[in-house]
């Protein structure tokens, strides 16, 4: 049964790339904006995709099944804004049509096994889980969002202390000042605190890395000093400007944020690459090229998983279960279930149907594995 409308999650994955016949992929990206005038828009877009998907071997009652399946809801989806989308089907039967905001792109149509999760890899990753505090020193405007184009949950954290003023009220100010701006100093603390509770409990439920800050400033410095270790350690922090009050920063605020983000997957992308080069040595934890990256995969050894968004044009074997991968062409035995697929594609599915991370190195970073693929085991 097709899973329609629905936005990536672990049994989409699963019904998407257990199979190891051909499987129909589609990507639409950026759709017309008239919503009117779809119809006439996507007969001529839909042609060449339904024309390339029977090329390549797919049968017209899947081909039409898909395009039904897209095309039905495709006006509304237009009308709101979401007219980008993936559809993968296989028999008869539509598998999973997904929303992807933003997609971009040309659009692909790929019939084959296993099926090409590449481009909706890049979108997932360039949309990852982050948490956004705006904070003073009375409490802090928190949204958290799960990643994947999903749109942030929001909440307001009020800190439990009011007493936030320096100045020492009426007279005797050389005796009292110390005081009162000591009780203002505790009350900011508390404050931070409290909201430094939130944003923990926020990064462990939507499982973000990223953290983006804005606010005031020395309240932003209360909330990072109490923010615990595991956070401090394993979390990036991008700061931004803007602040709870009304100061216009609330018009740029989404565009600020998104921008953070940006960067913070580029600063990923950059230490992973890094690691991966100093792990790349004979007792080290990177694998690269066709051999070693299936051989790891095999195993279950990957924890991430470093693909080239243009692959090589690279054949592997593989089969039904997620670690059944072999390379293409080396003379070694395989099984006669084995499938032949595009190398990264059988290794990208590999990779999430074994839980590890898939990071799609984009063209113009300036480098990529041997081959296309590499990666960094958990252990050698």
């Amino acid at each position: 049964m097709a899973v329609l409308e629905q936005r990536i999650n672990r049994s989409t994955l699963d019904v998407v790339l257990r199979p190891t016949e051909p499987v129909m992929s589609v990507y639409l990206g950026t759709a017309p904006d008239v919503a009117n005038e779809y119809q006439l828009a996507w007969e001529t877009r839909w042609a060449p995709l339904a024309t390339a998907l029977v090329d390549q071997g797919a049968d017209r009652a899947t081909v039409s099944a898909l395009e039904n399946a897209l095309m039905v809801p495709a006006s509304a989806r237009a009308a709101r804004g979401m007219g980008q989308v993936a559809g993968f089907a296989r028999d008869g039967d539509v598998l999973a049509v997904v929303t992807l905001p933003e997609l971009g792109g040309p659009d692909v149509a790929r019939y084959a096994a296993p099926a090409h999760m590449l481009p909706l890899a890049r979108w997932a990753q360039d949309r990852p889980a982050y948490v956004h505090v705006v904070i003073d020193r009375t409490g802090a405007d928190l949204a958290a969002s799960i990643g994947a184009g999903e749109e942030p949950v929001r909440s307001v954290v009020e800190g439990p202390d009011d007493e936030i003023e320096r100045n020492a009220p009426g007279g005797w100010e050389g005796l009292t000042q110390g005081r009162y701006q000591r009780r203002a100093e505790d009350s900011w603390a508390h404050n931070a605190g409290a909201v430094a509770d939130a944003v923990t409990d926020y990064l462990r439920r939507v499982e973000a890395r990223i953290l983006v800050v804005s606010g005031d400033v020395r309240a932003q410095q209360l909330l990072l000093d109490r923010l615990p270790e595991w956070v401090r350690r394993g979390v990036r922090v991008k700061r931004i400007t803007g602040s709870r009050s009304s100061d216009g920063s609330q018009k740029v605020r989404g565009e600020a944020v998104a921008r953070a983000v940006r960067e913070a997957v580029d600063d990923e992308m950059s230490v992973l690459w890094q690691t991966f080069l100093e792990e790349r040595s004979p007792h080290g934890l990177s694998v690269e090229g066709a051999r070693e990256t299936l051989a790891a995969l095999s195993g279950g050894r990957v924890a991430t998983l470093l693909v080239s968004a243009e692959p090589d044009d690279v054949a592997a074997w593989f089969g039904p279960s997620p670690t059944d991968v072999w390379p293409f062409g080396e003379g070694d035995p395989v099984p006669p279930e084995a499938r032949k697929g595009s190398l990264v594609d059988v290794a990208v599915r590999a990779a999430l149907l074994t839980s590890a991370q898939v990071r799609v190195i984009p063209p113009d970073a300036g480098y990529w594995p041997m081959e296309g693929v590499g990666g960094i085991c958990r252990y050698r």
